[in-house]
Parts: structure tokens; C-alpha cells; sequence
């Protein structure tokens, strides 16, 4: 049986850190979910952001995209067999061999993109929520940088034997 303690509510201003980044995360997801549906592309899943965050403007493997999301190679196949699908991504010959197939962003594919950055320089031109003026200089800052020629490496904490072993697997 549990205590009155540890089933009361959390007194405002008392939630971790941790809980208020995924409150504004999935804050955020909310969003983006919204503008895509009201721009005519209700029928991406969220799932679907592992292929549009890192596919590149000049195609990439299935391999590499599998490795830089961190799932199975089985898994990004069935994301890019849905999007192609849906008509967002092609399947090209890869110039250097032939025999491999090059993931691509068809023009529809890069509409999307498109409804993001829109998207997100709305929520970057309301400004931070916080009065702090180093703060704002911060985001000033992070908003105004070029992003990444490459995408990040995966997280291997967040890898599938990383979480198969924390479980006791």
C-alpha cells in the first residue's frame, strides 16, 4: 500500500528537469503533428521522422540511415517501404555501385521539410518564454547557426541491446 506522500499530486514548480524537457518536447511534437496535418500531410506517422531527420539532399544508404537512427536495418526498410508508398522517398542506384540503392527525398518528400522550418521559425520568432536575457542571446544564437553536414551520431545508450540489457535480457 502506498502512502499519502508518494500519491499527492506534484506541487507546481516542482517537476524535474527531466519531466519538464519531455513536456516540452512532446509540446513540441503536438505542434509539428498539427502543422503537418493542417498542410496536407496527415498521413505521416511520427515514426517517419527517423527518415526525414537524416536522409541528405544527395540520398543515402538504407544502412547508414538504419545506423544513424539507431534501429535495425529491417526496421528504417519498412519506413522507407511505407514512404515510398506514400510517395515521400525514392529509391535510386546508388552512382558509385550500382548493386546499392540510394534513399532520396522526392519533391513531396521535401515539402515537408519545408512545413518544419516554418514551423519552427514561428515558435523561434515568439521568443523564449523565459525574461533572462542570456538566455535569450543563447537561443538568438542556437537559431542562427547553420545546421550540421552531417547528422549526429546515434545515441548508444538509446540502442537496442543498450536497452535490451538494461531490462536484464
Amino acid at each position: 500500500m502506498r502512502d499519502a506522500a508518494h500519491t499527492a499530486p506534484i506541487a507546481p514548480g516542482t517537476i524535474p528537469l527531466p519531466g519538464l524537457l519531455e513536456i516540452a518536447g512532446e509540446a513540441m511534437l503536438a505542434e509539428f503533428r498539427e502543422e503537418l496535418a493542417k498542410n496536407g500531410y496527415e498521413d505521416l506517422r511520427p515514426t517517419h521522422g527517423c527518415v526525414f531527420r537524416f536522409v541528405r539532399e544527395d540520398g543515402m544508404r538504407l544502412t547508414e540511415l538504419a545506423a544513424h537512427g539507431g534501429i535495425t536495418k529491417q526496421s528504417a526498410g519498412e519506413l522507407v517501404d511505407d514512404l515510398v508508398e506514400l510517395g515521400y522517398v525514392e529509391r535510386i542506384a546508388d552512382p558509385a555501385d550500382k548493386r546499392a540503392k540510394l534513399i532520396c527525398l522526392t519533391e513531396r518528400g521535401r515539402e515537408p521539410s519545408g512545413s518544419a522550418s516554418a514551423s519552427s521559425a514561428r515558435s523561434s520568432s515568439a521568443g523564449p518564454s523565459t525574461s533572462a536575457p542570456s538566455a535569450s542571446r543563447h537561443c538568438a544564437s542556437c537559431s542562427s547557426r547553420s545546421p550540421p553536414s552531417a547528422p549526429p551520431p546515434p545515441y548508444p545508450e538509446l540502442s537496442q541491446a543498450a536497452l535490451a540489457g538494461s531490462r536484464g535480457e
